[in-house]
């Protein structure tokens, strides 16, 4: 009789999700299977595509270019989550202390993340202008620098600058990602770890980030997927430029589409890049599971 209870709640729960998961193959499957098998043919745009098997990842791999573009993702990305995390845990144990105005500081942190995309990377652009931009203008009167600094048009300094504006726009998600979970922390935790002798160092590391490491990983996650694909941000302020400087994968995938019109190649140039994102989700859901 238990038996057959259990079979049919399998049934049921088999029965309730197989339209989900029907949705999900139409919505998702078969555009992503279709892309594949495009990224393995010379398909432009108005045109048949035709069969050409690997020869667009192989002009990939034989590209200087994609591996200029792929090293610059791989900066951007790690460079932009690890800053976002370090920052947004120190803001948040900062918001989680009593202070007289902290409503309205919680409110300003949440400007990067409310406003929209555009209208943050053409400010910012405005700022970052060689000309009037008021970075330069600022250096250029407290006498810090003598001449403007390309801070867009620079080989150095255009990857630098979209990464600033990242972990600008980024950090609140941590932030209020982590002193939510802060907040359900049992402060019977840290009485006994302090009357075990722990320090706030010591409470840190033995409490804190334990009874937070869950939230800490899906957040990492999540950002780490939106950073390795941003586009919005590096192509309104730099376009990828100078000379590739700044540009990363979901950029030169668009330049390749839709400037080159080698729609085959672009969607070889997205595809490349599944493993990495494969590796990456497995790792870390892989440790969210232990932790659970």
């Amino acid at each position: 009789m238990l038996q057959s209870n259990r079979r049919k709640d399998l049934l049921l729960g088999y029965a309730s999700i197989t339209p989900i998961i029907i949705i999900i193959f139409v919505v998702i499957g078969v555009p992503f299977v279709n892309a594949l098998y495009l990224s393995l043919t010379d398909k432009t745009v108005g045109a048949e595509p035709n069969f050409i098997g690997f020869d667009n990842y192989v002009q990939n791999f034989s590209d200087p270019i994609y591996w200029k573009v792929l090293k610059n993702t791989f900066i951007y990305f790690i460079t932009d989550v690890s800053f976002k995390l370090v920052i947004g845990m120190i803001f948040a144990l900062t918001l989680t202390q009593a202070f007289y105005g902290r409503s309205i500081v919680r409110v300003l942190f949440l400007v990067p993340w409310a406003i929209s995309g555009m209208v943050a990377a053409m400010t910012w652009k405005w700022m970052y202008n060689d000309t009037y931009g008021i970075f330069n203008q600022l250096l250029l009167e407290f006498g810090i620098i003598d001449i403007p600094i390309a801070w867009l048009s620079g080989p150095k300094m255009a990857l630098v600058s979209v990464i600033i504006v990242n972990i600008w726009r980024g950090i609140p998600f941590f932030l209020f990602s982590i002193l939510g979970a802060l907040q359900t922390i049992d402060k019977q935790l840290y009485e006994a770890a302090k009357i075990d002798g722990a320090g706030p160092v010591r409470r840190f590391i033995s409490v804190t980030i334990p009874s937070i490491s869950s939230v800490i990983i899906i957040t990492t996650m999540l950002s780490s997927i939106w950073t390795f694909n941003d586009f919005e941000n590096i192509y309104l302020i730099t376009g990828g430029g100078p000379l590739y400087n700044s540009a990363v994968i979901s950029v030169y995938t668009y330049e390749v589409a839709f400037l080159q019109n080698e729609m085959g190649r672009s969607l070889s140039v997205a595809g490349s890049v599944i493993p990495i994102l494969l590796v990456l989700m497995f790792f870390m859901t892989r440790r969210l599971a232990r932790d659970d």
